[in-house]
């Protein structure tokens, strides 16, 4: 009876073992990825979004008239400069998609490969701790074999593999060697119910990683299709408002005439452009001008939205020479910087150039912005690519609404196709 006794304990001790293999531990889960910029950045593109409609419909009311007239084309270039800041944010929800994205990618990869080395480690644990337990069964049936009854009726009465233990330990008869036994088996058991319930949190990890990833790359496709239907949309609208003022403005040689007439006042103006150029060069005032061969990394940005040209470089259409390109488009269109730099003349004229500027982009090379209806920046001012500088116009020898821009290697007019 008490051989079975044994047994019976034994084969509970076994499956307590295997109870000890089953991984239990707390679920914890990614931290919120909604951060007060992403929740600013989607404010941004609500409004946007709103302002929009309401452009659409002002645009559909004036299309209901017989004529069309500025006003529409005014209306047309809200809705275009609002399609413009609604794509910017889109590509900047995009970008922190994409690094969001390939840094969730990272710690999947990494958790992944601790995993791996996590159940590895357990795997030998648990094979260590078989063995050692093994080995102290087989002591324990000797103990039993040899006579020991009176230290296994404190053991057959366990109810546990704890309990074995910690009463085990209580014996005196037992031998120095058990004792380091059971001391190692104890250590063993903690240290893999330890590493078992880490294994269990990085499983978890695990899963809130992947589901992260695929929320980000589903917000990822929603975006650049979004995207691409505004980009389209920005498209036909700029058309239809470069159709409209075609039909209504279509008077090209009168620029050229214009211009032509004003060659004294364009010395002057060039002059006075020459003279800060100078200044700038000599590092002299406010600003600190550049000088070079006018290479530049990467292409210049248009300053406009517009393609429509009305008159090219280097030459207008009768032959005459004409030192930039023309833009057309409406006044209040946005003019922005073509690429980073210091902003060197800004003048208003109510002849020549009008209101213009002219920024520093470094290396020699510059460029010019006239016509303008108002300047948003002054002497001195840092720009950025694509920052909005002024507003567009007909202002100085102009005849209707266009961007005048040249681009400019140590003062002296070069071909823009060049650049942008």
């Amino acid at each position: 009876m008490l051989f079975k006794g044994f047994k019976r304990t034994v084969l509970i001790v076994l499956s307590l073992c295997f109870v000890f293999t089953a991984a239990f531990s707390t679920p914890v889960f990614a931290e919120e990825t909604t951060t007060s910029s992403v929740s600013d950045l989607q404010k941004k593109k609500d409004k946007i979004q709103e302002k929009i409609k309401d452009a659409q419909e002002e645009i559909d009311k004036l299309s209901k008239q017989k004529d069309e007239t500025q006003d529409t084309i005014t209306a047309l270039d809200r809705k275009i400069s609002l399609l413009q800041d609604q794509i910017d944010l889109l590509q900047k929800d995009i970008d922190n998609l994409q690094a969001q994205i390939k840094k969730t990618q990272a710690d999947i990869d990494r958790t992944e490969q601790e995993i791996i080395k996590t159940q590895q480690e357990i795997d030998q644990k648990q094979a260590e701790f078989d063995q050692t337990f093994a080995d102290y069964c087989q002591r324990l049936r000797a103990m039993y074999v040899s006579g020991h009854t009176s230290n296994l009726e404190v053991l057959l009465t366990s109810i546990d593999i704890s309990s074995i233990l910690t009463r085990s330990q209580m014996i005196k008869s037992v031998s120095k060697q058990d004792s380091n036994t059971l001391d190692s088996l104890m250590k063993k058991m903690a240290e893999i119910e330890a590493d078992k319930a880490e294994l269990e949190k990085k499983r978890n990890q695990l899963k809130a990683d992947k589901e992260l990833l695929e929320k980000n790359k589903q917000s990822l496709e929603e975006n650049m299709t979004q995207m691409q239907s505004s980009k389209s949309e920005l498209d036909s609208e700029v058309d239809k408002a470069n159709a409209i003022m075609k039909r209504l403005k279509d008077d090209t040689s009168e620029y050229q005439e214009k211009i032509e007439t004003n060659q004294a006042a364009l010395q002057e103006v060039q002059r006075d452009i020459d003279a800060a150029y100078a200044r700038a060069s000599r590092g002299t005032g406010s600003i600190s001008g550049s000088r070079g061969d006018g290479s530049h990394s990467g292409t210049l940005s248009y300053p406009t939205y517009s393609r429509d040209v009305s008159a090219g470089y280097p030459n207008y259409s009768s032959g005459r020479y004409h030192g930039g390109v023309d833009f057309r488009c409406p006044s209040g269109t946005k003019v922005c910087s073509a690429a980073d730099g210091v902003v060197i003349v800004a003048k208003n004229l109510n002849y020549s150039y009008g209101h213009y500027l002219i920024i520093d982009h470094g290396n020699g090379l510059s460029t010019l912005y006239a016509h303008n209806t108002t300047l948003l920046v002054g002497v001195g001012d840092h720009v950025s690519r694509g920052q909005q500088i002024a507003y567009s116009g007909s202002t100085g020898n102009s005849t209707g609404p266009h961007c005048h821009f040249e681009v400019r290697v140590n003062g002296t007019r070069v071909n823009p196709w060049n650049y942008l």
